[in-house]
């Protein structure tokens, strides 16, 4: 039972790890391919030597092919694991394209029946209720303090984006951020996307390390909810909240 527990944590782990496994092989076959391309080079100087040097192309191949094996196979397997690599990534992300429709899917359906069962103006403000609840919660993780919010230049009102990862404190005006969510979704339509760095730019934030791998098009445009929020020292913040769409979904 032990040696089964194994065999399946193993097989558990090289199905997370496939991607990377595959892209240290690669970087390691390279290595490997240049030092056999080294050494079946000198083996087929000796073929040449021990075969007269033949002065014709095809006596030349045929006197060396066979050095160049080793070679072949490391740049076969390098390939292989390159695209296999490639294979994975694409795989993952077509997964992560249907985990993300799916969920939006019944995500709309469970909003639809609760602004049907409680009314929309109910519905907007639990809504509110429980963004701000996430918020506050999110305070206790949040690396960066109030006092160390971002000035952007472009007002002095405070804002909380909730979706940066860890939470993101800055300064800024409301006018301005809506002024720049309509001018990008007004250019999607020309541009067909754009990506969650240049809301990060047009903000005056800093880039995302993902932020190009999350995109809006004329289908998914960029729709972020401010809602107001009283602090506990009685400064008002507001909260930014706003759903991200994968590269990949239509």
């Amino acid at each position: 039972m032990q040696i089964k527990s194994l065999i399946n944590t193993a097989k558990i782990f090289l199905k997370n790890n496939s991607s990377n496994i595959l892209t240290i092989l690669s970087v390691f076959g390279v290595g490997v391919t240049v030092y056999t391309a080294h050494q079946d080079t000198l083996k087929a100087d000796e073929a040449l030597y021990r075969a007269g040097d033949p002065e014709d192309e095809r006596g030349r191949f045929m006197a060396t092919w066979k050095c160049y094996i080793p070679t072949a196979i490391s740049a076969t397997g390098t390939v292989a694991c390159i695209f296999g690599s490639h294979y994975c990534d694409l795989k993952r992300a077509k997964a992560l394209s249907s985990a993300y429709i799916l969920s939006q899917t019944t995500l709309q359906e469970y909003q639809s029946k609760v602004i049907e069962k409680i009314g929309k103006n109910k519905a907007r403000q639990l809504d509110e209720e429980v963004r701000q609840e996430v918020a506050h919660k999110q305070l206790t993780t949040c690396p960066q303090s109030v006092t160390d919010a971002i000035e952007t230049g472009h007002g002095n009102t405070l804002f909380y984006d909730e979706v940066i990862p860890g939470g993101l404190y800055f300064k800024s005006d409301l006018n301005y951020l809506k002024a720049q969510v309509n001018e990008m979704n007004k250019a999607v339509f020309s541009e067909m996307e754009y990506d969650w760095n240049e809301i990060m730019y047009r903000w005056g934030l800093p880039y995302m390390k993902y932020g190009s791998d999350r995109v809006f098009t004329p289908e998914h445009l960029f729709d972020p909810r401010f809602v107001p929020d009283l602090m506990d020292n009685g400064q008002v913040r507001i909260i930014i909240s706003y759903d991200l769409i994968p590269r990949g979904v239509n």
